[in-house]
């Protein structure tokens, strides 16, 4: 993986292209270390050493514990902005339980299906911000439009 191409859901072993709510959420966590300032090599291998350690699921991540959680980051070379990010990963999983009972699918769906309003909720999540929410409707929007 170089600085010159960009990271993608493939590079990380992320199927997009049924659109299954597993992958879906692997690649908004994913996203969410991409929207951070930290390169965006150091952002994948994170994502690699969250998906070893089995944290990339809503479920996990809303029952995660913080200090382990901030470990992980660590491992994969996200030092800056461990503490915060453990947080809003954790809260992410939360979020997802409480507003989408655990589903990507349904906030698709509550969201219209208009990628306005996706990008919208997307950005509900804490720390998913305009640049994660771009990120991740680069490689969403294509399948989702092509599901309609």
């Amino acid at each position: 993986m170089t600085s010159k191409a960009r990271i993608g859901a493939t590079d990380l072993g992320i199927d997009l292209s049924e659109g299954s709510d597993p992958a879906v959420f692997k690649w908004l966590i994913a996203c969410q270390l991409f929207g951070e300032r930290i390169s965006q090599e150091i952002a994948a291998k994170t994502f690699t050493e969250l998906d070893k350690a089995s944290l990339t699921t809503p479920m996990k991540l809303a029952h995660a514990d913080w200090q382990a959680l901030v470990v992980v980051l660590g491992r994969g070379g996200y030092r800056r902005y461990d503490e915060s990010t453990a947080r809003e990963l954790i809260s992410i999983g939360k979020y997802i339980l409480d507003s989408y009972d655990g589903s990507m699918s349904k906030l698709r769906e509550e969201a219209g299906g208009t990628r306005k309003e996706i990008t919208s909720r997307i950005q509900e999540f804490k720390g998913v911000g305009p640049t994660a929410a771009k990120i991740f409707m680069r490689e969403m929007w294509p399948v989702w439009a092509a599901t309609d």
